[in-house]
């Protein structure tokens, strides 16, 4: 989450500036994040696609000029001290957890993260703890328990509680990869398609595929194989269809080829 924070005016950078010990910008309240665009950059994700995260410079309070790409998987992890605090990000989420640490603890981390990672120094760190990080805790972070599914007291140290939410995680992905196959072999056939559908001839290595990928013995890694093979075919099919202009050219003998060149106009497969 903290990529999301919001570029600092000239003005705010001023007051952030933690060497001359002033420190009068609030980094710890919800309105230091841009929520909008974490949101969209999170529901991406959670569409499978993938996204360009910002990179936020501590020392300079502005976002660097290249990106992180980002790309969605079959679990997101997503933290931060706002985390379920948005009500749209939130429900994105289908496990929201908030993991609390005693206050002292939160102080020596901060301390620690703060001057070795972000140029501060100690304290600058401690009048901002003092006049901003307590308070908002207090004001807006702590009252998000209310919102999480699972409260992990002691943070790492909880093995027991991260084992527990590991095996639901898990379980829920076999759900939902079980589900997904049901849902695929339900599907109609035999119903009239668009004229503009092209179907893959029912060779015997795509019935083949198709028997593998909808076996619900199939292991995890046979499955993504086998799907990513099928997507190559698909889009080789595709790459058929795209328009192409007579043209020769002459091989290293000196001997004209009659061939095909892809018309400049195409440039993408939908």
């Amino acid at each position: 989450m903290d990529s999301y924070y919001k570029v600092l005016t000239p003005e705010e950078k001023v007051q952030a500036r933690a060497k001359y010990v002033i420190n009068n910008h609030n980094f710890d309240h919800p309105s230091a994040f841009d929520h909008d665009i974490l949101f969209e950059a999170l529901a991406k994700l959670k569409k499978g696609k993938s996204v360009e995260i910002p990179i936020y410079n501590f020392a300079t309070h502005s976002r660097e000029t290249k990106t992180k790409t980002i790309y969605g998987a079959n679990v997101i992890i997503f933290e931060g001290i706002f985390a379920l605090y948005d009500k749209k990000i939130m429900e994105l989420m289908d496990l929201k957890i908030f993991v609390d640490t005693d206050a002292d603890i939160r102080l020596a981390r901060r301390l620690k993260r703060d001057i070795s990672e972000r140029g501060r120094d100690v304290q600058g760190v401690l009048q901002q703890y003092t006049r901003f990080v307590k308070s908002s805790f207090d004001d807006y972070i702590k009252p998000t328990l209310k919102n999480a599914d699972v409260i992990i007291p002691r943070g790492l140290e909880n093995a027991v509680a991260i084992d527990l939410i590991t095996k639901h995680i898990q379980r829920q992905l076999k759900e939902r990869l079980n589900s997904l196959r049901w849902d695929q072999a339900r599907m109609p056939v035999g119903e009239a398609l668009p004229e503009t559908v092209v179907v893959l001839e029912p060779t015997n290595q795509i019935k083949g595929i198709h028997t593998i990928l909808r076996d619900h013995t199939t292991s995890r890694d046979d499955f993504i194989f086998y799907a990513e093979r099928l997507s190559t075919l698909v889009i080789e099919r595709s790459l058929a269809e795209l328009p192409f202009d007579n043209y020769t050219v002459t091989t290293p003998v000196n001997v004209e080829y009659h061939g095909k060149k892809l018309t400049k106009q195409a440039r993408c497969i939908s």
